[in-house]
């Protein structure tokens, strides 16, 4: 029983990425250029990843997600990083303006990033992998600062009221941690925050700035 639920999951999941990539494929009967061809086929492996990512997360889907989702954001994660490393960042350049317009192409990156904020706050090597595509300006640096403030929310000690660093869609930091915020704002490219942009978290517990392995 338990190979065809996982059967039926992977076709769902394949059939997510397959609707999204088919957009990309080639005519046989058009000739196309070698650069164009290029595109496509990187254009093919970025609706993969998002392809998996959302499918996963899709609620037509029942099992245990708690279980598989990190399994697949961590090696869609590692893929996205392998991606990079061997193309560069998936820039409209890279993969061509026409696959740029589609949600997969577009928006696998920032999605994945979203599901693995874990990943830059504690491993350094990451953390500058995309810290210097923020700086080329492939990344925008408010975005990254969302990614990495949104592992400080899920990870808050408090859960009524949960904390952030960086400052972000996710909320105000502590004027606790106000030094520490504002230079580490600085390092990914933002302003240093007013102390009216701050809030009062009292004596609470604060598990930031987390230290990064290297």
């Amino acid at each position: 029983m338990k190979i065809f639920n996982t059967l039926f999951i992977i076709i769902i999941i394949a059939s997510v990425f397959f609707s999204c990539s088919r957009k990309h494929s080639l005519k046989t009967n058009v000739p196309i250029s070698e650069n164009t061809f290029k595109q496509d086929s990187l254009a093919f492996e970025l609706c993969k990843m998002y392809g998996f990512d959302q499918g996963i997360r899709t609620n037509k889907l029942n099992f245990n997600k708690r279980e598989l989702m990190p399994k697949i954001d961590s090696v869609n994660f590692s893929n996205m990083v392998d991606f990079i490393i061997k193309n560069g960042y998936p820039t409209e350049e890279l993969v061509g303006e026409r696959n740029m317009k589609h949600e997969c192409v577009e928006a696998a990156v920032a999605a994945i990033l979203l599901h693995n904020p874990h990943r830059l706050v504690n491993e350094k090597v990451y953390f500058d992998l995309f810290l210097k595509e923020v700086n080329k300006g492939n990344i925008d640096n408010a975005f990254f600062a969302s990614v990495l403030d949104k592992y400080y929310w899920l990870n808050s000690p408090n859960k009524k009221q949960r904390r952030v660093f960086y400052g972000s869609q996710f909320g105000k930091p502590c004027i606790q941690t106000k030094e520490a915020t504002n230079t580490a704002r600085i390092e990914i490219g933002l302003k240093p925050l007013n102390d009216d942009e701050f809030i009062d978290c009292g004596q609470e517990e604060l598990n930031m700035p987390k230290k990064r392995d290297k």
